[in-house]
């Protein structure tokens, strides 16, 4: 999935509801792979093996990294996501241009939510990448 990395103003008064519902579906798919990585890092993190050659401190550090981007990030956008999903199947079967407005505004704070949230990820992956070379 490619995200874009400059959203603006212009872009979500132009996209149709029904293409923020795909994007916003598409960012629930993402996020449950992002929760499901976090798992097989956590247990690859508490391998038994990987003690031996790893040293106590950065397992500690990573593992505090993991925590905060899984309990901290992801399941707050997780959440915040189904909560923007369910405000569009409201606002479809009783539409006002005030609640749209507000769901293109959340839309695009979740779009940047997201963004930042990718590149955390990217920068925790190559902690763990790093740390085990």
């Amino acid at each position: 999935m490619e995200l874009i990395t400059n959203p603006n103003s212009e872009y979500l008064h132009d996209a149709s509801l029904e293409t923020m519902h795909a994007q916003s579906r598409e960012w629930l798919n993402e996020v449950d792979f992002w929760i499901e990585e976090m798992a097989f890092f956590y247990s690859l993190i508490h391998m038994r093996e990987p003690h031996i050659f790893l040293p106590t401190v950065g397992i500690a550090d990573l593992e505090r990294e993991l925590i905060t981007l899984t309990s901290e990030h992801l399941l707050k956008l997780k959440m915040g996501v189904e909560s923007h999903e369910r405000a569009l199947a409201r606002m479809v079967k009783n539409i006002s241009l005030d609640e749209e407005h507000e769901y293109r505004e959340t839309h695009q704070r979740l779009l940047e939510e997201m963004n930042r949230l990718q590149e955390g990820i990217r920068k925790f992956k190559k902690s763990v990448f790093a740390f085990v070379n």
